[in-house]
Order: C-alpha cells, then sequence, then structure tokens
C-alpha cells in the first residue's frame, strides 16, 4: 500500500485490503473468461474513432493511449473483455483488440456494492472532501480522488459495470464489465506517459457501421444510422478472435 493512504483511518484501509484481495476470484474468473486461447493471454476490446483506423492497421503500433479526461475511475485504458466485444462500441467505430498479461495485477471490483461503498466511505475521509462538494471544483476533485485511491491502494484494474449505454441498449448492457487499467511510473504514482506498455500487439480487429452521438444528460447515446433498425448481430467472440489472429476485419452493420 503506498504512504498516500497514510490519512486513511486504519480500519477502513484494512477493509479495502480485504476488499482487493476478495476480488481476485472473480478476477481470475474474468481472466480464463476471456483468453484468446486455453493457457494463452487473455484479449482485450478497446473503440476508437474512425480517423485512428489506419493507425491500427500498421503494425507494430504506438499501442492503446492512456486516457486522461474525468473518466469514471480516473485517468487509464478504458477496455473491454472479448467476451463482450460489442460494448463499448458506442465511443468509436474501430474495435482494436490486443493481448495482456494480468500476471500479478491487484483489482478492485466495484462491481460489487459492498467495495463501492467502501470507496465512498474512503471519500469522505479526505481532507479535500469538502472542495468536491460544496465548491465550483467539484468536477475535478471527484475526478482525481479517484486516481488518488488506485495509487494509495496500488489498484491495477477496476472492474465496474457500464455508466453510460445506447439509448436502445442494444450494445451495451448494463450487466457488462468495464474496466479501468492503471499504468505506473512508480509505485503508487499513476504513469505520465501517453501510451501503455500493458497493451501488445494492437490491431484493428471489428469496424461497426454505426455512429452514436452523446445525449444531454450525457447517460446516453444515440445511433445516427438504425439502417436497418433493429438491434446488430449478436457478435461472436469466436469470430473476433478469429479475426484477430488472421489479422482480418468483422463488420458490424448498422
Amino acid at each position: 500500500m503506498s504512504g498516500a493512504a497514510a490519512g486513511t483511518p486504519p480500519d477502513l484501509s484494512q477493509a479495502i485490503i480485504d476488499a482487493i484481495q476478495a476480488s481476485e476470484p472473480e478476477w481470475d474468473q474474468f481472466v480464463e473468461d476471456n483468453r484468446e486461447a486455453p493457457g494463452g493471454l487473455p484479449l482485450a476490446v478497446k473503440y476508437v474513432p474512425a480517423r485512428f483506423a489506419t493507425t491500427y492497421r500498421n503494425h507494430p503500433n504506438q499501442g492503446l493511449f492512456i486516457g486522461r479526461g474525468n473518466f469514471t475511475w480516473g485517468c487509464g485504458v478504458y477496455v473491454t473483455g472479448v467476451q463482450e466485444p460489442l460494448s463499448t462500441a458506442i465511443y468509436g467505430r474501430v474495435g482494436v483488440v490486443s493481448r495482456f498479461d494480468p500476471t500479478g495485477w491487484k483489482v478492485f471490483d466495484a462491481r460489487d456494492p459492498d467495495n463501492e461503498a467502501l470507496y465512498l466511505e474512503w471519500l469522505h475521509t479526505r481532507p479535500t472532501y469538502r472542495e468536491a462538494v460544496v465548491t465550483v471544483h467539484s468536477n475535478h476533485w471527484l475526478h482525481e480522488f479517484r486516481n488518488r485511491f488506485r495509487e494509495a491502494f496500488e489498484i491495477d484494474v477496476v472492474l465496474f459495470h457500464p455508466d453510460e449505454k445506447d439509448a436502445g441498449g442494444w450494445y451495451t448492457n448494463r450487466g457488462h464489465t468495464w474496466m479501468a487499467v492503471s499504468d505506473w511510473e512508480s509505485p503508487g504514482k499513476l504513469s505520465s506517459e501517453d501510451y501503455s506498455p500493458r497493451f501488445v500487439d494492437v490491431s484493428l480487429t471489428i469496424l461497426v457501421e454505426e455512429e452514436f452521438m452523446p445525449d444531454t444528460p450525457a447517460l446516453t447515446r444515440t445511433p445516427q444510422f438504425r439502417l436497418s433498425n433493429r438491434p446488430p448481430t449478436p457478435l461472436s467472440p469466436v469470430v473476433v478472435r478469429n479475426a484477430y489472429q488472421t489479422q482480418t476485419f468483422v463488420r458490424v452493420q448498422s
């Protein structure tokens, strides 16, 4: 545990450490479910705007970008497992697939309401919590706290349920699992680099015909084409794995 957790009451620190340890079985199962092949590395899926398509057709490339915006669990690489290959298609038409090695990763399963409650309890112990709730700086602090929480407990990956979806619920299911993956500059310090070395062999694999625009408020995203006016044909993870291995593309119609 990082020294950044020094202001956390000991009982709460221990409860969070216990929650991280208790998250391991779910993480192990997630990894197994998303392996490229038995005994192989797991596969992750990320969607990017179409303007980056050429980048990921070229090999090698720089890999996956570390997001710095006000994302759900702070800065990091946001991906899904290959078993839910369309879940984040609301964010871009180009689905890139990559391998990752989860050996030794510490996971915080925020899908568990009890774990989420521990984070909220930790939040209330922060000296700057007042800044986050009664000043104009809420947007900054509420996201910054999530970075600090991950740093304090050296969390490599947070598992969480989607907090946005397409308006019809055709692509994203609230029961899906999304991941926020940390890269480290040093123990307890998130990386300031642009690209993550944790994801390798990144390749353009899925092309989605649909385009989405955020609604107001941005809790959902509305498809712009809806050419068939029905859900897309379910995309088999087996098909995605095969396309990735053979360096071909899977096309998903609107």
